[in-house]
């Protein structure tokens, strides 16, 4: 797997059906992307890549501190961990 940062644009083609056709990309808080092949994408795109452990511990301090912010008023469902495909 390749693990990639970088913050959504929002704009058209930035992840183009091609992308995903060769190799799906998966995005996950803290703007963390994975994909199983695709590193002309990261490319691309300008993305930072990332080894395994870095990105998960983003994902890991960004579900930490929505769990330390929650409260049973909120509208979202309590936080649960989220375990990037390795």
């Amino acid at each position: 797997m390749l693990y990639f940062q970088i913050q959504d644009p929002g704009i058209k083609d930035w992840i183009t059906h091609e992308d995903n056709e060769y190799s799906h990309i998966s995005g996950y808080p803290g703007s963390i992307w994975v994909t199983e092949l695709h590193q002309a994408w990261g490319d691309r795109v300008g993305a930072s890549s990332l080894e395994y452990q870095e990105a998960q511990d983003i994902v890991d301090a960004i579900i930490t501190e929505a769990q330390a912010n929650w409260t049973p008023e909120s509208e979202m469902p309590y936080p649960q961990p989220i375990i990037l495909p390795q």
